[in-house]
């Protein structure tokens, strides 16, 4: 037994003495960009991770609701009372076709009367003006009468022809919205409200014996009385985020689907993107209008749409998260550990593309290294907007990704 132990320890002995060896050449080499060495070894947490070799996609997902291309809002010319109602949602419906009528209040009749009458003694005058005009030249040609009378004849003449100008084009504005105007009507009559134009109605919002007030009487819009669309041509309206919007152009195709159909896929195209932002809750949106290229019946307005934006795709290179990553002064930086005790050191870097949680580091980086996830500058100071406003971009992106 004995003898077997004197063979057993110096084995046990030269087996720890090589472990304890090999931990310490990987661990204690120094520490270079490489990677290899004290700061290849820190774990990475929510303050810092490291840099690594992956892939990166660039896929936006947004959220949008369907809606009709054209929409046009049916309004009344005159004020008054609804008497018939002849549309209803979901009827299809043809230009000028009448879908109610109202019977407007003594204001209303009177402006209706006033226009009838105005366009009818303009006509009148118009037409007996031109007789006597082609009288006077008939008549100035024999020498009865004198060149200034020939020239007031002629102004009078002209001036008519101006009044019933105005007044067709008033009346000819007036049917445009449903007007009927006819010189053999009386003040009281229906007037019919038709629609401007085809399609489908998509909303009613008045009953029979409602009141509705003129929209191109009184100071205020006027009531809609529905509305009309064109359900064969359908787009998707959403909002974008600033820092995605440089991601999008004209053209562009997305896809999309529906909750209601999750089966179903649909394709669209980017038709138009805001020159501007808006403001939402701090955050700086463009609103993105996308066209959808195979529609059918089931695309109903006011359906929720969501949209998948395929963007670049990278294989294989330098990453870290975006949160990583900080623009100052016009340049990107990262705070890198060096293996001291110290705080993360600043270096800059050339990034490349992004997605909502990962970005490309170009140079300024190596494989291994590990880097802050925070700004050690800002460390227990009240945070700016900017840097406010980064950070929720930050949370928003890893609540859609989870």
């Amino acid at each position: 037994m004995r003898r077997h132990l004197k063979w057993v320890i110096p084995v046990v002995v030269v087996v720890i003495v090589v472990i304890v060896f090999g931990v310490s050449r990987r661990g204690g080499a120094g520490g270079g960009p490489d990677g290899v060495g004290p700061q290849a070894e820190m774990p990475a947490d929510g303050r810092r991770a490291a840099v690594e070799i992956g892939d990166i996609s660039v896929i936006l997902t947004e959220v949008g609701e369907i809606q009709p291309k054209t929409m046009v809002l049916v309004k009344s010319m005159v004020s008054g009372e609804i008497k018939t109602l002849r549309g209803r949602e979901g009827q299809t419906v043809r230009r000028g076709q009448i879908l109610a009528t109202v019977e407007p209040d003594m204001a209303q009749a009177r402006t209706v009367a006033n226009l009838i009458t105005e366009y009818g003694r303009a006509k009148v005058n118009a037409e007996q003006t031109r007789l006597d005009y082609e009288l006077d030249v008939e008549l100035h040609k024999g020498g009865h009468i004198s060149d200034e009378e020939l020239r007031l004849s002629r102004d009078t003449y002209d001036i008519a022809k101006i009044d019933y100008r105005t007044a067709y084009e008033q009346m000819r504005l007036a049917e445009e919205d449903g007007v009927t105007m006819d010189l053999d009507a009386e003040t009281a009559k229906l007037l019919e409200v038709v629609a401007p134009a085809a399609g489908t109605i998509i909303d009613v919002q008045i009953e029979e014996g409602e009141v509705v007030t003129s929209g191109a009487v009184s100071y205020t819009s006027g009531t809609t009385l529905m509305t009309i669309a064109d359900l064969d041509e359908m787009q998707i309206k959403a909002g974008v985020n600033e820092v995605d919007v440089g991601k999008l152009e004209k053209g562009q195709t997305v896809e999309i689907d529906v909750d209601a159909y999750p089966n179903a896929k649909y394709e669209g195209l980017i038709t138009h993107i805001a020159p501007a932002a808006r403001d939402e809750q701090g955050v700086k949106i463009f609103d993105v209008e996308i066209d959808v290229v195979n529609t059918d019946e089931r695309l109903r307005p006011g359906m929720t749409a969501n949209i998948t934006i395929q963007g670049d795709h990278r294989e294989g290179i330098l990453t870290v998260p975006i949160e990583a990553a900080f623009k100052k002064q016009g340049r990107y930086v990262v705070y890198v550990f060096d293996g001291s005790e110290e705080e993360p050191v600043e270096r800059e870097v050339e990034t490349g593309i992004s997605s909502i949680s990962t970005v490309e580091i170009v140079s300024g980086l190596d494989e291994g290294e590990m880097v802050a996830l925070y700004d050690p500058e800002l460390e227990g100071q009240e945070l700016s907007e900017d840097e406010e406003r980064r950070q929720r971009m930050a949370q928003g992106g890893r609540r859609r990704r989870g």
